[in-house]
């Protein structure tokens, strides 16, 4: 089971999370959402990864965006907004994954086509409460799924009994405050995925 820690904003919180084991660290590049980072401090938290960068973005210009990945070279670049398969197939650079509010058949049927390397299954981005894991888990039975939204050390094992995915990404679920992480709560989160 893979795990991609998201929203990291400080060296110490992404410390933690590759401690923890993490085969992926988020940084935010949203303006307005509170985990949102400049450019410099998102490309100083890229260099000091061991691990795989996964910048997510909304509806960022398409020059716009690969200006960015151009200056922080990220792994992978998660779309989160109204971004369409023309849209994606234009992005240089990085891996392209593509997150799905999953909560009704037509997301459902959206996610299935969406032409990226993997759809991340969520309730909307930052909301912090589950999609609907029973339409989640019928999507990853046919893609590689990364299952977000509102999962938490409580939640896990059931979330990944449930639906079945590649991987779990976390962000709020392991926090004490927006873009601080509690670093018990990621141990304790990675931990219960390996069981």
């Amino acid at each position: 089971m893979l795990l991609k820690i998201c929203g990291i904003t400080r060296k110490e919180d992404l410390f933690a999370a590759q401690k923890a084991g993490a085969d992926y660290a988020g940084f935010i590049l949203v303006p307005g959402s509170p985990r949102c980072l400049d450019p410099e401090t998102a490309r100083e938290l890229i260099r000091s990864a061991d691990c795989a960068s996964v910048c997510v973005v909304r509806d960022m210009p398409l020059a716009e965006l690969n200006d960015a990945i151009a200056f922080l070279h990220p792994d992978i670049v998660q779309l989160h907004g109204a971004e369409t398969p023309e849209y994606a197939a234009r992005i240089a650079g990085a891996e392209v994954w593509k997150a799905v509010r999953m909560e009704s058949e037509a997301d459902l049927r959206e996610a299935l086509a969406f032409p990226c390397s993997r759809i991340v299954a969520d309730s909307g981005g930052g909301t912090g409460r589950p999609c609907r894991w029973d339409l989640a888990s019928r999507l990853a039975a046919e893609r590689s799924v990364f299952l977000a939204g509102g999962i938490t050390p409580e939640n896990v094992r059931e979330a990944i009994r449930t639906v079945r995915p590649a991987g779990i990404d976390v962000s709020g679920g392991v926090e004490t405050s927006p873009g601080i992480k509690d670093h018990k709560k990621i141990q304790l989160l990675a931990e219960r995925i390996g069981q």
